[in-house]
C-alpha cells in the first residue's frame, strides 16, 4: 500500500501541518548530526564572496540563510521551493530588507532563471522527493555558468542499522519503510550515476555516517514513525509494534541504544 509523501509538496497539507513540517526542519537542523551534515555540504559547495547561488528545495530556509551569510553583501542567494507554505515560513525567518537573499516558488524541473545565471547550487534531501530527478538535474545544469558547482546531500534508508534483538521484525519494518515511505529512499546510492547521466562532472563523493545513541539525534523519532506507519498499514501487528518500541525505550534507558544511517554528498561541476 502506498501513501502520500508530505515532503513532495507540503502545500497539499493543511496550513497548520505545513507549518509544523517547516518547524520540524528547523528543529532537526539544530541537532548535532544534522549540523555536521550541513557543514559538510556547505564545504563541498565552497561558497565564495560575491557569488550567485541557488538553494533548490530550500524548505524552511535553513541552508539558504547560511549561504547568504557566506556570499556577503556583493552576492545573491535564491531559495527555491515548490511549496508556498514553506517559502512563507522561510521569509518569516529572514530579516526584513535583506538585500542578498530572496525566495522564489518554482518546480525544480522548470526554473525561472536564464541560462548560466548561477555560480553554484546545493540541494539537501530534496532529489529523493521529486517525481523526475533527471529533469531537475538537467535544469540545474542549464542555469549554471560553465564550470558552475553543484553539491547534493541525500540519505540512503537502505543503509539504516538498528541494534535490536528482533532481527526479522526489524528487517520487515525497515525494508517496508525504505520501499514505501516518502520518496526514493535509495537516492543516496544513486546520486553519482544520476549526476553523470545528466551531464555533470562528478569531482568528489563523500560518505557520512550519522550515528544515534540517545534522544538528541534524529534517529529515534524516525524509527518510532517507521513503526507507527508500519502498524497503520498492516505490515506489523499491534503486539509487534509495542514490543519493538518497548525494546528501543529499554535500550535508551540503559544507555545502549544504537542506530545509524549513511548519507552521501556528491560535488560536481557543469
Amino acid at each position: 500500500m502506498s501513501r502520500e509523501n508530505p515532503w513532495a509538496n507540503p502545500d497539499r497539507l493543511s496550513a497548520e501541518d505545513a507549518r509544523t513540517l517547516a518547524r520540524l526542519i528547523d528543529e532537526r537542523a539544530a541537532r548535532p548530526d544534522q549540523r555536521q551534515a550541513h557543514a559538510a555540504l556547505l564545504a563541498a559547495l565552497a561558497p565564495q564572496a560575491g557569488e550567485r547561488l541557488l538553494d533548490l528545495g530550500c524548505g524552511s530556509g535553513v541552508l539558504t540563510r547560511k549561504l547568504a551569510a557566506q556570499v556577503g553583501p556583493g552576492g545573491e542567494v535564491v531559495g527555491v521551493d515548490i511549496s508556498r507554505a514553506m517559502l512563507d515560513y522561510a521569509r518569516q525567518q529572514t530579516p526584513v530588507g535583506h538585500l542578498v537573499l530572496r525566495y522564489e516558488q518554482a518546480d525544480g524541473a522548470s526554473l525561472p532563471f536564464p541560462d548560466g545565471y548561477f555560480h553554484g547550487a546545493l540541494m539537501a534531501r530534496t532529489l529523493m522527493h521529486v517525481p523526475e530527478p533527471q529533469a531537475v538535474l538537467a535544469e540545474l545544469r542549464r542555469v549554471m555558468m560553465p564550470g558552475g558547482r553543484l553539491a547534493i546531500l541525500e540519505a540512503d534508508w537502505g543503509t539504516v542499522a538498528v541494534d535490536h534483538s528482533q532481527r526479522e521484525l526489524t528487517r520487515r519494518i525497515l525494508a517496508w519503510r525504505t520501499d514505501t515511505v516518502d520518496g526514493n529512499n535509495w537516492m543516496g546510492r544513486q546520486l553519482v550515476r544520476r549526476c553523470l547521466q545528466a551531464g555533470w562532472q562528478v569531482r568528489a563523493v563523500q560518505g557520512l555516517v550519522s550515528i544515534g545513541r540517545d534522544e538528541g539525534t534524529t534517529h529515534l523519532g524516525s524509527l518510532r514513525r517507521c513503526a507507527t506507519l508500519a502498524l497503520e498499514h498492516g505490515v506489523i501487528t499491534p503486539a509487534e509494534h509495542d514490543a519493538w518500541i518497548a525494546e528501543l525505550d529499554e535500550r535508551l534507558a540503559a544507555g545502549i541504544f544504537f542506530a545509524s544511517i549513511n548519507e552521501y554528498i556528491v560535488a560536481a561541476t557543469a
